[in-house]
């Protein structure tokens, strides 16, 4: 029987009248049951109201034991402003702590026209790196959307030789409006972002939190750098893929020992809201400090490749190639003179085939041909057969030494051996031959 059958049972509101059998009015019987009924209502509200009560000062009672200990564990504090409260945490690196391969110090100072470049914006060519915000983001789902929130917003920068970082948490949505407060507060000071993905997920998401919440913020506006571009630019050459985790394994030499993977953040966060359990966030705000750490680091790295004081102990000589191709592009030859300068005989070697086509290509082009020329005849010392090596070195000895037969020699050899050529390549080379043989006759 279901429980408003009982309740109507119990108050005699069952008893409908046979239509047969008029009913004479019982004013005293009626005015009882009415009596009745409204006692057992308010017995039910209390019953109600009593365990609301005790629901809402349990989940208060969890609340601030869980905002308690959230404090011991992650060295934070609660913060009040106009909007609200929110949890900070914060602390700094000195100049000599290691990250990965590098010492914090060596990212104090990156320059900055080399980072313009890397960001494809040279109005941060006139910023210091102190002016960088460093910031990264942990959300409720990682496909975006306004029914998204950055729970978690990771901040570092450079300061009186140090690198400070705050990470500002929204302990429940309700304190998402705190949150955003404070970020637009440390963002106002400073004059560029350097974010990972940052253009196409952080920065597009955290201006539509502010407009969701009706608050005014000029993040969007800073000149920014997003490291995944540049990155995959200059190191996309030799890894798998170009996420943080790779680069900071392959390139920075930063091991994480246990790190909770991404997809995992947004439903630890969700059991945070039910239990209050701030082990549950340990991990996350681990994460994300790793990866504030890893875009300082990473910045100083990609702006040395392409300053190229010296060969990096840890960098591979085509990195320094693909950084050679970028100078070519926006700065002209002068940046790819020092780069052609590193990469002498033993970096050379250590190229791979279509590095040296590359490295060859770049000599050429910014004129250093005595280079170019020793290139392609190692590549000829290798394989003299390299239709590439082939072809570059006749059109060098025919054009610009104007030694015709050994232009003649090269090809009819390359042609005489055993090689691989295609229809197309060896309709190439004979039109070529029939050139120079032409030539010699006049």
């Amino acid at each position: 029987m279901k429980s408003i059958d009982k309740l109507k049972r119990l108050t005699g509101e069952d008893k409908a009248p046979k239509k047969t059998e008029p009913v004479q009015p019982d004013s005293a019987s009626s005015s009882e049951r009415q009596s009745q009924l409204a006692d057992l209502r308010g017995r039910i509200e209390n019953v109600v109201t009593r365990g609301a009560l005790r629901t809402r000062a349990a989940q208060e009672e969890a609340r601030a034991r869980g905002n308690r200990a959230l404090c011991e564990l992650l060295e934070g504090e609660e913060i009040e402003n106009r909007h609200g409260r929110f949890f900070l945490a914060g602390g700094f690196l000195s100049g000599v702590s290691r990250h990965g391969h590098r010492s914090i110090c060596e990212a104090f100072n990156f320059d900055m026209t080399a980072a313009g470049m890397l960001a494809n914006n040279p109005v941060l060519g006139a910023y210091h790196p102190s002016d960088a915000l460093f910031l990264d983001t942990e959300t409720t789902g990682l496909s975006g959307g306004t029914g998204t929130m950055a729970f978690l917003i990771g901040l570092g920068w450079f300061e009186e030789g140090r690198f400070h970082i705050r990470q500002i948490l929204a302990r429940d949505f309700g304190e998402e409006p705190a949150a955003l407060a404070c970020l637009q507060e440390i963002a106002a000071q400073k004059k560029f972002l350097v974010t990972f993905n940052g253009k196409a997920f952080d920065v597009n998401l955290l201006a539509t939190r502010f407009i969701l919440n009706r608050m005014q913020s000029s993040l969007h506006e800073l000149p920014h750098l997003d490291l995944l571009h540049p990155s995959r630019r200059l190191l996309g050459h030799r890894l798998e893929n170009c996420r943080l985790a790779t680069l900071e394994a392959d390139i920075l030499g930063v091991e994480r020992e246990g790190d909770i993977p991404g997809w995992e953040i947004p439903q630890r966060y969700f059991d945070w809201l039910r239990r209050r359990d701030p082990r549950l966030l340990a991990d996350i705000f681990e994460h994300n400090r790793l990866d504030v750490i890893s875009m300082a680091t990473l910045t100083a790295h990609l702006v040395d490749l392409l300053n190229a004081q010296a060969l990096q102990q840890h960098a591979h000589p085509d990195d320094y190639l693909a950084a050679a191709r970028l100078l070519l592009k926006k700065a002209g030859t002068a940046g790819v003179y020092k780069i052609l300068e590193i990469l002498g005989e033993n970096a050379c070697a250590e190229l791979s085939l279509s590095s040296k086509k590359n490295l060859a290509n770049l000599c050429k082009r910014t004129g250093r041909m005595d280079e170019a020329v020793r290139i392609w005849r190692r590549m000829l010392d290798c394989d003299p057969n390299d239709f590439y090596a082939v072809t570059e070195l006749a059109k060098h000895l025919e054009h610009r030494a104007r030694d015709y037969g050994q232009a003649k020699a090269l090809i009819e050899k390359a042609m005489a051996g055993d090689n691989f050529f295609s229809e197309e390549e060896k309709d190439s080379l004979e039109h070529r031959l029939n050139r120079l043989n032409a030539r010699k006759t006049l």
